[in-house]
């Protein structure tokens, strides 16, 4: 039989361990409410021929300024998908304030399409991002519990991350992005989803938070 002082101490660390059994079992953290500055580089996915619009505010309600174009494939086989670049400084209710749209060169081999170069708001939905950390965590803090892990370290700047993420908020140099990739996909294989990484997504789709984010397509980058 197990002596009372033994006992009181196995429920102490109990009781000390619960807080982050529950912490794992809840939701990712959502963006901060209201608008906040954030800083760095996204992608935008729209496939959309007549491109993404760019209101004057965060919302459909706001008028549209301008476009951004859609991603380019090449003649390549596979296809190279090339995306318009723009730097982001702020988020509000999954809406992202943008600037500097570029095309990048490198990738679609041609001159630069014409579009909105000044800042305006674009829906996230419509953003993506490489990020090279080794784990997507439950806040946009590396003190937090890591929810999303890939294989030996692995980072989440593949083109299937980058392809099937869309933007939800963000934080300072932290991305909350939410991945939603094919359930025949090799990159599943190879991911530790935990479940308050799935919750409050629907089903097959998973969110964290992650920074070290890449705003270069081309090549690896160190996410600075």
């Amino acid at each position: 039989m197990r002596r009372p002082e033994t006992l009181a101490a196995a429920l102490a660390v109990a009781l000390l361990a619960a807080p982050a059994v529950r912490a794992q079992s809840e939701g990712v953290a959502p963006a901060p409410a209201g608008q906040v500055a954030c800083s760095f580089g996204a992608f935008v996915s729209e496939t959309d021929p007549e491109g993404l619009n760019v209101r004057a505010g965060p919302g459909t309600n706001h008028k549209v300024l301008g476009t951004l174009p859609p991603v380019k494939l090449s003649g390549d086989d596979p296809p190279v998908r090339a995306m318009v670049e723009v730097e982001v400084s702020a988020g509000a209710n999954g809406w992202f304030r943008i600037a500097k749209a570029r095309d990048n060169e490198m990738l679609t081999d041609a001159a630069p399409r014409p579009m909105f170069k000044g800042s305006g708001w674009v829906s996230g939905r419509k953003l993506t991002v490489k990020s090279q950390a080794s784990a997507g965590r439950q806040r946009p803090d590396a003190k937090a519990p890591a929810i999303l892990s890939g294989q030996d370290g692995a980072s989440f700047d593949g083109d299937a991350f980058v392809q099937n993420g869309r933007v939800l908020g963000c934080s300072g140099k932290w991305v909350l992005v939410e991945y939603g990739l094919p359930a025949d996909s090799e990159v599943l294989t190879g991911l530790t989803i935990a479940p308050a990484a799935k919750a409050g997504a629907e089903a097959g789709r998973f969110r964290a938070w992650v920074d070290r984010i890449c705003a270069t397509q081309e090549t690896s980058c160190d996410g600075g």
